[in-house]
């Protein structure tokens, strides 16, 4: 069945992005909070001399990281663009899908957790032709799939590690990431096998937020009506990938596996560029902990955070005069670059979407 392409210019966005000033402040709290995070690392593991540094480090390795933040991108694009082929949901083009990624990595860094993003994602697939309620769903299943491979991921690295590596504070850390990655799973399948049950507990979540801004209510009763319109097709949607593309499945669970091993082979060549003794199956394990520490981090971007973590965690393996500086390379290359390209892609759009309703209020 192949759905009736839709206009590219749709009149209004019915998911509310947060405001510019929310955003602003987000992009603050990043760099705030990152530079702090870099000075506690500083005061904590105070790096050799820059000198020095140059002198050892083995630019060659470097040649090897660009490709790589390349492939970091064409992977997240991949996981939304096999679903979005034309035949059961609509077609949205790989470039497309990128850039969806990257709004998505922007809007990440810049609000709480980093789960936060999915507004700025839902945003360019649908002003790309798909519907809110068809990346909803995508987003759903792809958020799946990143949560089990942490679940199987983190529990095979924590068996791997040496008993001295896991302390009394990284287990009790662990053991409450375990707890949220498990609520997170319930509440995505319930989403996904139960949505007109999910669609009536979010109506009354909504009643529930006292909130008496005329602006405010009008947000919420666009989403609410957009959510309880699209929840229809949500449902159908899912039935025909269940029933024609159960492999699909599987693939973008393949696909989450090899979006995280590129950025862990990212932190094992930054670690090698600056050191030479680097056990290829620590750095791994510690890089999976890491993120899985991470993700849910109250912070934008988990800014703070993901510098404390890494300097604590890459200590184990790099000399103390190097944590600092791996710390810095990494979180450039696997979040700052990324987001700042997605910035960028999402501003853009956002001010093309403004000339459009511009001319469209001249037409009339």
């Amino acid at each position: 069945m192949r759905l009736k392409e839709t206009t590219h210019i749709k009149p209004q966005f019915p998911t509310t992005l947060p405001s510019l000033k929310t955003v602003t402040r987000g992009v603050q709290l990043f760099v705030l909070l990152s530079l702090l995070g870099i000075l506690l690392a500083f005061w904590w593991k105070r790096p050799i001399g820059l000198g020095e540094i140059l002198k050892q480090l083995k630019w060659s390795y470097l040649l090897i990281l660009i490709p790589l933040v390349g492939v970091e991108f064409l992977i997240g694009g991949l996981r939304f663009k096999l679903f979005f082929e034309g035949k059961y949901l609509t077609k949205v083009s790989l470039w497309n899908c990128i850039r969806s990624h990257l709004a998505n990595m922007f809007m990440s860094a810049v609000t709480p957790m980093q789960t936060g993003g999915g507004p700025a994602q839902l945003y360019i697939l649908w002003r790309t032709g798909a519907k809110v309620s068809e990346g909803t769903l995508v987003s759903l299943i792809n958020f799946f799939a990143t949560l089990v491979f942490f679940l199987f991921a983190c529990t095979i690295s924590v068996l791997f590690l040496p008993p001295h590596f896991l302390g009394d504070t990284l287990v009790s850390l662990l053991k409450i990431g375990y707890v949220i990655v498990v609520v997170y799973i319930l509440a995505v399948l319930f989403a996904l096998f139960f949505p007109r049950t999910a669609m009536t507990l979010l109506r009354g979540f909504f009643r529930l937020i006292p909130i008496k801004r005329k602006k405010i209510q009008q947000i919420q009763d666009r989403m609410r009506s957009t959510i309880e319109t699209g929840t229809t097709r949500f449902k159908k949607a899912f039935k025909e990938i269940l029933r024609y593309k159960t492999w699909a499945l599987g693939v973008v669970t393949g696909l989450a596996i090899l979006l995280y091993l590129n950025k862990f082979l990212m932190g094992y060549f930054i670690a090698r560029m600056l050191w030479e003794d680097v056990p290829f199956t620590t750095i791994i394990a510690l890089q999976i902990i890491q993120i899985f520490l991470i993700y849910f981090a109250p912070t934008p971007g988990a800014s703070g955070v993901a510098e404390l973590s890494s300097t604590w965690l890459i200590a184990y393996i790099l000399p103390t005069g190097l944590v600092l500086i791996y710390t810095v390379i990494w979180r450039f290359l696997t979040t700052i670059l990324g987001a700042f390209i997605g910035g960028f892609v999402l501003m853009l759009d956002m001010r093309r979407l403004d000339k459009e309703r511009l001319n469209m209020r001249d037409d009339r």
